[in-house]
This record gives C-alpha cells, sequence and structure tokens, in this order.
C-alpha cells in the first residue's frame, strides 16, 4: 500500500478544493492510502469525514507580491511553510506528493526523496517560479490543454504534462426527481425557468457580463441566481454587484445564494447555467451542472471550448453579452431543447468526467511517480523533508 500526501495551501474550500475532494473520492483505496495536509479550516473537515488522515499545516495562500517589502514577507512565509512540509514528509514518508496547486508546489520545493506531482489548475502567471517548480515535479498535472499550452511556455518542457481533469461524482450530481420541491427548500421560484451563474465574486468571473445579459431580456419570464464563494473578499467587486441587483429591471429577479456546500441541489433546480468567465482554465461549475443534466451556456474560450461540445452539449458563445443574452433566449424558448443538450451533456460527463475515469488516470499517474528517479529541490540551500 502505497502513501499519497495531498498538499493544499488553502483550508477555505472553492473549486481546486471540491476537484481534489473528488479525487479522494476516485483514488482506489485498495491500492494507495491518502493523507491530506493543509491549513486547518472546513477542507480538513470535509477529509476526516471521509475517514482519511488530516494533517493541519502552517501553510497559506500565497499573493504575488507587490514591493520589496511583500516579496521579503512571502519569503518569511514560503521559509515557515518549508519546514512544516518537511516535517509532514519525513512524519508521513509519503510514496508520493501531491501539491494540488501551484502555491502548494511552491511549498514543496525544497522537500527531498519522495516524488512531487505539480497540479496546475490556472492560467495565471508563473513567472521564474515556472521552472524551479518543473525541476522539482516528478509530474505536471494539467486540468485542460489550455493550461498544458501555458504551463509548456513557461517551462519550456512538456515532457512530464500529463491530463488530469476535476471529476464530478455523478451520482451525488444527477438530475433530481422533484425540482419544485428543490426550488422551495432554497426559497427560488417554482413558476418560470430559474437561470444561474455559480462562480466565485472575482472580477475575472465577469458578473456584470451576465447581469447585462439578463437586463437584455428584461421582457422574458425568468428568475435568476448568484451563488459562490467570496474568498477574496473584493468588497468593491461584490458591492458593484449587489448595487445592480437593486435597481430595476434586475430588482426582484435576481437572488444572491451564498457559496453552497452541496452544490448538486441548486445545479439541479436550474434549467439554464451560464459561466461568463475570462479565460476560465476549466471551468468545473460546466461538469457539475451537466451532471445534473442542466445544459451550460458558456462563453467560448479555454477551458468552456473544450468541455462543451458546441450544440451537441451546451452552447459557447462570445464575450458579448449581447449573444449572451440570443444564447439564453434560444434555451428559454425551447424547454424540448434544454432537455436534449442536459441529456447529452450528462452522458459526456459520465464518459469523460467521471470518479471512474479519474481512477484510471490517477492510478496511471502515481505508478509513473514510483518509477521517477530522485530529484534535489530546486535550488540550492539546505534539505528538508524525508
Amino acid at each position: 500500500m502505497n502513501i499519497i500526501l495531498y498538499l493544499n495551501a488553502s483550508g477555505a474550500i472553492s473549486g481546486a478544493e471540491r476537484s481534489l475532494l473528488a479525487m479522494l473520492d476516485a483514488l482506489d483505496r485498495d491500492r494507495w492510502t491518502p493523507v491530506v495536509a493543509a491549513p486547518d479550516g472546513p477542507l480538513l473537515a470535509e477529509v476526516a469525514q471521509r475517514g482519511i488522515q488530516a494533517l493541519a499545516l502552517p501553510v497559506c495562500p500565497l499573493a504575488r507580491p507587490r514591493t520589496l517589502a511583500g516579496a521579503w514577507s512571502m519569503l518569511g512565509t514560503l521559509r515557515e511553510g518549508w519546514r512544516a512540509v518537511g516535517q509532514a514528509v519525513a512524519i508521513i514518508s509519503p510514496d508520493v506528493l501531491h501539491a494540488n496547486t501551484t502555491p502548494a508546489m511552491l511549498y514543496a520545493l525544497r522537500t527531498t526523496g519522495v516524488p512531487v506531482v505539480w497540479q496546475v489548475r490556472d492560467l495565471a502567471p508563473l513567472g521564474r517560479w515556472a521552472r524551479l517548480c518543473d525541476r522539482r515535479a516528478a509530474q505536471v498535472a494539467v486540468i485542460s490543454q489550455s493550461v498544458a499550452r501555458h504551463v509548456t511556455q513557461c517551462t519550456q518542457n512538456e515532457a512530464k504534462i500529463t491530463p488530469l481533469p476535476p471529476a464530478v461524482d455523478t451520482t451525488r450530481f444527477s438530475p433530481p426527481s422533484d425540482r419544485e420541491a428543490v426550488r422551495r427548500t432554497l426559497g427560488l421560484p417554482i413558476d418560470v425557468p430559474l437561470i444561474g451563474l455559480v462562480a466565485q465574486f472575482v472580477p475575472w468571473k465577469r458578473h456584470h457580463l451576465f447581469l447585462d445579459a439578463l437586463e437584455a431580456l428584461a421582457d422574458r419570464p425568468w428568475h435568476a441566481v448568484l451563488a459562490g464563494a467570496d474568498l477574496h473578499h473584493d468588497q468593491q467587486y461584490l458591492d458593484s454587484i449587489l448595487q445592480r441587483l437593486e435597481r430595476p429591471p434586475l430588482a426582484g429577479r435576481v437572488s444572491r445564494l451564498p457559496w453552497q456546500a452541496e452544490p448538486a441541489a441548486l445545479f439541479g433546480a436550474l434549467d439554464l447555467c451560464v459561466l461568463t468567465s475570462q479565460r476560465e482554465p476549466f471551468g468545473r461549475v460546466i461538469i457539475e451542472a451537466q451532471a445534473c443534466a442542466t445544459p451550460v451556456v458558456a462563453v467560448g474560450e479555454d477551458g468552456p471550448r473544450e468541455i462543451i461540445r458546441h450544440n451537441l452539449t451546451g452552447l459557447l458563445t462570445s464575450d458579448k453579452s449581447a449573444e449572451i443574452a440570443a444564447a439564453i433566449a434560444t434555451l428559454l424558448d425551447d424547454p424540448a431543447r434544454r432537455m436534449e443538450l442536459g441529456g447529452a451533456a450528462r452522458d459526456h460527463v459520465i464518459q469523460r468526467y467521471s470518479l471512474t475515469a479519474q481512477r484510471e488516470i490517477l492510478t496511471r499517474l502515481y505508478q509513473q511517480c514510483l518509477t521517477y528517479p530522485p530529484q534535489p529541490p530546486s535550488f540550492i540551500g539546505k534539505r528538508v523533508g524525508g
């Protein structure tokens, strides 16, 4: 039995953490024993509920420094994290260390004696850290081809890249037996089509583009939902959205729901899910909605363009609000078309993004890591770890 130590730099739960939890559900527990290390918080609580060893570490999310003082502060944070991760590696003696995000990978740079999987989940600039991470990694797991191209441009190395898209539990995320009952539970209307955007409240999710499209459809019957975490606490951005919801023509027609610990019910309650992100690296909400047979309209860039088969499993549009509104209108006017796209989308998710599909990828990935020769830390300095 081989031990996989999963390292995450955030204790909160967002898309990356939901994907990590799905990885744990997909893992072949007859071959691999998982241990999860992260800051204390909701993530470790979810891990413990699964009967998996959870280890609290003093690591934290990292922000790109804007000043010299900020760079020194970040280095101090990293040094503390390097010590903590090294001690965890020495105690756990894992056969593979899987860094679930790039910030987690930065905390793994000075470990030795264990192959490391660098999981890349976004399209953020990697800067000079890219080649250090690539040098230390045994495998670079990417969630989409867009991310693969991004990593290759930053590291000039594609030899280590392995596709590892997120997975979804298609038994939990499935069409509800009574959609009206779910809506009543969530406090949502049952007599009009329900449109939702589920995303963190950060500018690159472009909530305003969604609201612009809704305003263009103000003469039609619908109700809309905004749901998502406010992890980055961008109060100015959030206030700008909430102020629009209080003014006509959106007033009374858009509900803001809190972050959903169990989002399957919300996705099942929707008639239509929309994603308007800019440079979305994957779009986990797409496969969660599709698993519930809820059709998706998304801006056709990067990750969504890879997931959605236009006119077969959903609709792709440009980032123009008029075209987004037109795509939404097409499906609002045609319930049979919504059902057709939703059913095809669920079949596609079962085939490509199920826990079973991910279990096979994880097994191959970790087996490759076990044959990888030990690597030195990514830069000169005192080594830490087992």
